[in-house]
């Protein structure tokens, strides 16, 4: 479950982006700007739809709590 978050970003930021743009170099190459395009981008994201982006957050976390807990349980419980 841990290692699906990582590949789930990887995917959408792969998407969004132009094809052949290699991203993860640049941010491994500089990444002290890539963190402030990051905040700034999330700062600017929730001031314009910060209660869309809390519901979707709450409800994703919401789905993945229930689903760790069934395959915990080996039952679908929730």
């Amino acid at each position: 479950m841990a290692s699906s978050a990582p590949d789930f970003a990887d995917d959408l930021v792969d998407e969004l982006m132009p094809a052949g743009f290699d991203w993860e170099r640049l941010v491994r190459a500089y990444p002290i700007p890539a963190l402030i395009l990051a905040a700034l981008g999330g700062f600017m994201l929730g001031r314009q739809r910060g209660p869309v982006v809390v519901s979707a957050l709450s409800s994703f976390a919401a789905s993945q709590v229930t689903h760790g807990v069934n395959s915990l349980l080996g039952d679908e419980i929730l």
